[in-house]
């Protein structure tokens, strides 16, 4: 048995001129094949492994850039007569939208309810988007307002293209409002980003939080049409996320490490227990 074990000896030792295998050899040169096999499938599982990485720096991109924002939310209680949806900024500037395609239909099987969905193009500047209470306050109208519920599902809520692991706050959102006549707002706080994948062209796209609350169309001392807004401005920061990997030249490097260190260990272990054994033999 140890006859059979020594022909595994890569560390073959000098014996009066011949070269003579020893079991302790060949046991630290199995020992050594089995590190070298962890080891390279350690280092294979790192170089097919994408890892991201980020860093923030100020955000430099002009205000006239295009914001790609797609909306989808519903109405519970309001027919599609009664609401409409707009957007500006916080000037009330109804120019900056670039183009816009939201359809609204009614919801099946239901007398009341509207559903929103679509898109609209926007200048990259803080603003708003309201879904709110359709046509003119007058004397006549003012009972429609006043019978306006505000209660909504946002089922989707986007700031540009999908990137991996985003995460979007305002997905099925379900929000009751008990009482009629109010403003239900989102404050989003935007974070122009940008994803570069390890192939092809660079993402540009918008992460945000949210944080939200209903008041009176009137709170701030003017009156506002009672519906859904969604308010939003920017963070001068800008994430970008860039997909790494090592290269092959850097894998090949590592594996030649490994093989050679462990190997090159080993023969020095080897050697101090030949000496050690040849002592005690002595």
């Amino acid at each position: 048995m140890l006859q059979r074990l020594r022909q595994y000896d890569v560390y073959t030792k000098g014996v009066e001129g011949i070269q003579e295998r020893t079991t302790s050899g060949a046991i630290i040169t199995l020992v050594s094949l089995v590190v070298v096999l962890l080891l390279f499938l350690s280092e294979l599982g790192i170089y097919t492994t994408t890892e991201v990485v980020n860093r923030m720096y100020v955000d430099i991109d002009p205000q006239d850039t295009i914001m790609h924002v797609e909306v989808d939310i519903t109405f519970l209680h309001e027919p599609c007569t009664d609401v409409a949806m707009d957007a500006s900024d916080t000037k009330g500037n109804r120019e900056v939208i670039v183009k816009s395609d939201v359809i609204a239909y009614p919801l099946e099987n239901s007398e009341e309810g509207c559903r929103f969905t679509g898109y609209v193009d926007v200048q990259k500047t803080a603003g708003d988007i309201n879904f709110a209470h359709e046509g003119s306050l007058n004397m006549f109208t003012f009972l429609e307002f006043l019978d306006f519920n505000s209660s909504h599902i946002v089922h989707s809520l986007r700031f540009g293209p999908s990137i991996p692991e985003m995460i979007n706050p305002l997905e099925n959102v379900h929000k009751v409002v008990v009482e009629n006549f109010k403003i239900y707002k989102y404050g989003i706080s935007i974070v122009p980003t940008q994803y570069t994948p390890l192939y092809g062209p660079s993402v540009q796209t918008y992460q945000y939080s949210v944080t939200e609350h209903a008041s009176d169309p009137n709170e701030n001392g003017r009156f506002s049409f009672p519906g859904v807004v969604f308010s939003y401005e920017f963070s001068p920061i800008k994430v970008e996320y860039i997909e790494t990997k090592p290269s092959l030249l850097q894998f090949l490097t590592s594996t030649c490490a490994i093989v050679g260190g462990v190997f090159a260990v080993a023969r020095i272990l080897d050697g101090l227990v030949h000496s050690v054994a040849s002592r005690k033999i002595d």
